[in-house]
């Protein structure tokens, strides 16, 4: 018994990393640019198979680089998505917002056509990158599985820091909370813009390229990281990136037990308590309440 706790805790902690590192890109951007950004599963979809290629390539020419190729992906994803942001979706900032939701969510079949033309239809994976595993508590698990945990807890750290104690972090908060006075400062507000969709973007890729090994990747395995995406980032409150990780953590947590005890109902469980928590609190758990 004391080894199926262990085990549940690891993975509930696992899964949260994953969902936050996803959820706190679309946090970022929302909370900027006012746009829920459905191209998010797009650019984990891309960071998962450029990930692919450049591990395939390092592994025979430089196989002590291996490590870096997910955050080269992460980089290019980052770059794809500052194009999108200056070519398309800066143009629809201050319009509709189901022009927007039509922009994004259409960039997501535009991503997905380019990959099954660029990598097949097919599903591709990677080994670990450390295939090695550790005791703890009597329960068997994989050491890779603890640095995505790691990696999670690591952005979450890196994030607090950028926003609370830098002035870029400022710049991105004052920009969030009135555009208008920010630019009458002097700031361009066009380049926040632009430097926190490349940043949102980045993180997604980079949630992909950690994922490969885990999950392996296939046409349209975005869009399903990015529907409980959203399901912790509307839990929590639009724009909380605190919040996020806290909501990761308990969704992890149901998910884990749901896997475990109800596994027929584990996905209904989850958009239960969203639809429950939503009830008593529209606003989510973090978010501020609109009157």
């Amino acid at each position: 018994m004391f080894e199926l706790i262990i085990n549940i805790i690891l993975n509930s902690i696992f899964y949260a990393g994953i969902l936050f590192i996803i959820s706190a890109g679309l946090q970022i951007i929302y909370g900027v640019l006012g746009i829920i950004n459905f191209a998010h599963a797009g650019a984990y979809m891309l960071g998962l198979y450029m990930t692919f290629s450049i591990m395939n390539r390092i592994i025979t020419a430089h196989p002590m680089l291996l490590w870096t190729a997910p955050i080269i992906a992460a980089v290019v994803v980052g770059l794809f998505g500052l194009i999108f942001e200056r070519v398309i979706l800066r143009f629809m900032y201050h319009r509709d917002p189901i022009f927007q939701i039509l922009v994004t969510f259409g960039m997501v079949y535009i991503v997905d056509d380019v990959v099954r033309y660029t990598w097949g239809g097919y599903p591709v994976g990677a080994p670990p990158m450390i295939s090695s595993v550790l005791e703890i508590g009597g329960t068997v698990y994989p050491v890779y599985n603890l640095l995505i945990i790691g990696v999670a807890f690591v952005v979450s750290f890196s994030l607090w820091l950028l926003f609370q104690k830098t002035d870029i972090g400022r710049l991105i908060r004052a920009t969030s909370h009135d555009e208008e006075m920010t630019e009458a400062l002097g700031i361009n507000v066009t380049w926040v813009k632009a430097g926190t969709f490349l940043f949102g973007s980045a993180i997604a890729g980079l949630a992909g390229g950690l994922m490969l090994s885990v999950t392996g990747g296939w046409p349209g395995v975005g869009l399903e990281y990015l529907i409980m995406a959203f399901v912790v980032i509307v839990v929590a409150g639009l724009g909380s990136v605190n919040g996020a990780l806290i909501t990761a953590l308990i969704i992890g947590a149901v998910n884990s037990i749901g896997i475990q005890f109800f596994p027929r109902i584990e996905l209904a469980i989850m958009f239960i308590l969203m639809a429950v928590i939503l009830t008593v609190r529209p606003s989510g758990l973090f978010g501020t309440p609109h009157h």
